[in-house]
This record gives C-alpha cells, structure tokens and sequence, in this order.
C-alpha cells in the first residue's frame, strides 16, 4: 500500500514524533508513506495545485492529512481527489483541544479519525463519518530491555509546567525522589531534515480559537482552566534535596531511562484544568510511549486509560495526594524487584499486543475497505 501523507511538517518534537512513531512502523508493515508539505511552496495556492496533480496522477492507495484547516487544504482540492477515486482520511490529532479547526474540510473526508472521544458529537453534529481510536506507540522504536538493575526513582521526562510542577512538588515535598530530564540535551546526535520552508502553518487567530472554545463544554473548561491558572499564577518547582534535575534526554536515552526507572510520571489532564475541582481528562502519547518502554506509569486515574491497562498489574493511578504520596513509597521502597519486573514485562506486553500503531491503523483502513 501506498499513503500520500499532506504533512505539514516542521523540524519540532511537536511534529518529528511522527517520523518515529507511525511512519516508521508502518513502513516495517509495507506500507509506503510519501509525505506531502504544503510549507516548501510559496504559498498555500501553490501548493493545492501542487497536491491535486500529485494525488491524482501518482499511484497511491489512499490521502491522508494531519490537519484539516480549510486554508491550509481547500475543499476544492480534497473534493477532486475524492473525485479521482483516491480514499480521504483526516487523523484529528487534537479534536479535544481544538475540534473546530475541522468544522469546513471534516465532512468533506471520506473518513476522520478521532483521538479523543469526547468531542464526536460534534463531529456527529457537522455529519462526519468517523471513528475512534487513541493514540499508540512503536514497538520498535520504544522496544523494552530487561534493566540490570532498578532505579529506584520516579523519573519525569518533559516540560514541567502547571499541574505537572504541582504533582513533583508533592512527590518531593514527601520525601520521593524525582529524577526530572528537562531542557537541553546535551551531546545530542539526533537530526532532522530541516526543509526549505516558504511561510508558516496558517492557523485560526487567537481570538477565534478562545471563541470557538466557548462553544464547546471541553473548551469552556480549558478557558476556566487558564483564567483561574493566570490569576493564580503558575505553580513552580521547588528545588529540594529530592528533586534531582538533569539535561533532556536524546530518544534512545530516554527508552532507557523508562524501561530501568521503578516509575514514570505522566499526566491525564488537559491544559491547566488540574486547578479545577473536575479536571479535564486527556490522553496523550506518553501514555502509551512509557509502557511500551517497559515503564510503570504512575499518574491520576482516567476512566479510559484504565480501559486499556490494568491498575495494579501494567499501570498504577491514584485518586487524591495522600494516595499519591503512599503508592509512590510503596513501589520505590516496598516492592520487590520481582513485582516491579513482572508489572514493566505486563506492560510492554499489552502495549505491543493492543496498542501499537499497526493495530491503529488498520481499523482505519478496515473501514475504508483498503487492503493491506
């Protein structure tokens, strides 16, 4: 099979994931990704004619585009290669965050893939034919190695900014070690190919996106969440005997250091919505990055990400800081090498079993009754 990807890509970890994630996997499944980039034509008139003569003269099996901004991919063109008989799939990749970006092109698809259940009525609403799938990871490139030996520390890899301070400033404050990688990476070998770039990503203004978040329950909370965030002011790190701060860690590093780790830290609400008394729940790749990595992942309990892995055996959650507070201790302190090894094998095994990108993508190509 053969995908022509409309990827809007820029040299960021924002966008370069998903070099390391699906388009690598796929490619060890056959299936050919040639990716598209509006961003090296001049502008975005140029690049439509440019996309409407590749997709429908070149020998591809299906279009795929990771935004679905009708200035950025005009229904004119997605309406012609629908015409030239070539399937449309839109991967919403933040339709929690910012469904609306889809509201002109979303219909005008074949099919859309949401990562986030939350917003379908909306899509329901605008008559898309969709489906729901969350987000994955490569087992190939986030692969588990038995450790030598445990650390006995929860590691956080990323940025820590609002409730994810809040959360380590708990975990310290108690006397729990945090190893937090952070910032630059230093030594860092891993490059990108930087395109020739004409002119950025054409998005909706700022004012638009905070009108169109009221028009949604998700987004309302998300706007509450950064007001009474603002007010307050965001929450810092407390540097303490127990917070142990490195440089950021290149991919490979990184596999390491969650695969040997007894814990990782992740996160399961949106924006700043950890402020309210009911926060807005949220999926992300580190949810499904970590265990495959073979790691114990340690974060607030979200009715779906327990859905897919088993509280206790492959993931641990807590509900409030006291609970926080005591399971950290337990499995720094208390549990066996034996148990932590048994729950970072449990994990890697159902995440390759059930949440791999293969396993994805293929719901997505059952519906379009593509053949792989």
């Amino acid at each position: 099979m053969k995908i022509l990807y409309y990827f809007q890509e820029l040299d960021t970890p924002m966008f370069q994931w998903q070099r390391r994630h699906f388009l690598d996997e796929l490619l060890r499944h056959d299936i050919e990704f040639e990716t598209f980039n509006p961003l090296v034509f001049e502008n975005p008139d140029e690049a439509n004619s440019n996309l409407l003569n590749k997709a429908t003269t070149g020998n591809y099996d299906l279009f795929i585009s990771n935004m679905g901004y009708y200035k950025m991919l005009y229904v004119d063109t997605l309406e012609e290669i629908r015409r030239s008989g070539l399937p449309t799939l839109r991967i919403a990749w933040d339709n929690l965050m910012i469904p609306y970006i889809d509201e002109k092109l979303s219909k005008h698809f074949d099919l859309v893939w949401l990562t986030a259940k939350e917003t379908e009525g909306i899509y329901k609403k605008w008559g898309v034919n969709y489906f729901f799938a969350p987000y994955a990871a490569n087992p190939f490139t986030y692969n588990y190695n038995k450790p030598n030996m445990l650390k006995r520390t929860a590691c956080f890899i990323g940025t820590p900014h609002g409730s994810r301070a809040f959360m380590i400033n708990s975990l310290t404050k108690n006397e729990v070690r945090v190893d937090l990688y952070c910032g630059g990476i230093k030594n860092n070998r891993e490059r990108t190919t930087r395109n020739n770039l004409k002119y950025s990503i054409i998005n909706p203004s700022a004012t638009e996106t905070i009108m169109n978040r009221f028009r949604f329950s998700e987004g309302r909370k998300m706007l509450m969440g950064s007001f009474i965030n603002r007010i307050k002011g965001s929450a810092k790190l407390d540097y303490n005997n127990y917070l142990v701060k490195h440089d950021g860690l290149p991919h490979e590093e990184m596999v390491e250091t969650y695969s040997s780790a007894a814990l990782a830290i992740a996160f399961t609400s949106a924006g700043h919505t950890d402020v309210l008394n009911t926060p807005l729940p949220i999926i992300n790749l580190r949810n499904f990055e970590i265990p495959m990595c073979g790691g114990i992942e340690l974060c607030k309990y979200n009715e779906e990400l327990a859905g897919y892995f088993e509280e206790g055996k492959e993931i641990v959650f807590y509900n409030d800081n006291e609970e926080l507070i005591d399971k950290a201790n337990y499995y720094l302190t208390k549990a066996s090498d034996e148990v932590l090894l048994k729950m970072k094998m449990a994990a890697r095994m159902r995440a390759e079993k059930e949440h791999s990108w293969w396993n994805r993508f293929t719901i997505a190509f059952n519906h379009l009754g593509l053949r792989y």
